[in-house]
């Protein structure tokens, strides 16, 4: 009984430890939830992150269409999601790009239609956390056609979530 009593106490010191701990990390996260509400998000950048998505889905080929920056698609994925959303990163990858024996390569295609930052276009915000560009434009390639870009704020940085030609 006397080892049971020396190991609880052992535990009990711990337990005081973890407890002083815990308090700690708790204030310091009111502190970190008092600190988020008092800061505004700011409207996203949306010409600029549009511009990085498509920086980041034109990749420098050789001449037979091998990446010579990223080997995998999980590479270049996890590079487009510092922009966009996991699923359009996802949709992205798997539609322009292919693996084959250990190297990327990009499929030989034209790109979906994009905004065009010369022109107007109307951002509406759908929440704090949301906001959609709304541009009807035209190209020699597509004609006249209307794109919805979705910004999402996520993880303290503002994304491309999806988006949509009609």
């Amino acid at each position: 009984m006397a080892g049971m009593l020396s190991i609880t106490a052992g535990c009990g010191s711990d337990v005081g430890k973890l407890a002083k701990n815990h308090s700690e990390i708790v204030l310091a996260s009111i502190d970190n939830k008092a600190e988020a509400k008092t800061t505004a998000i700011e409207k996203p950048d949306v010409e600029k992150l549009s511009n990085e998505l498509m920086n980041r889905i034109i990749q420098n080929t050789n001449q037979n269409f091998q990446v010579e920056n990223f080997n995998t698609k999980e590479e270049l994925n996890k590079h487009l999601q510092e922009v966009a959303s996991e699923d359009l990163a996802t949709n992205i990858t798997n539609t322009y790009y292919q693996e084959r024996e250990g190297s990327l390569y990009l499929i030989p295609t034209e790109l979906f239609p994009w905004m065009n930052g010369e022109e107007p276009y109307e951002l509406n915000q759908l929440n704090k956390f949301e906001y959609q560009l709304v541009q009807e434009t035209e190209s020699d390639l597509y004609g006249t056609y209307t794109i919805e870009i979705n910004f999402l704020y996520e993880n303290n940085h503002w994304i491309i979530e999806n988006f949509k030609i009609k």
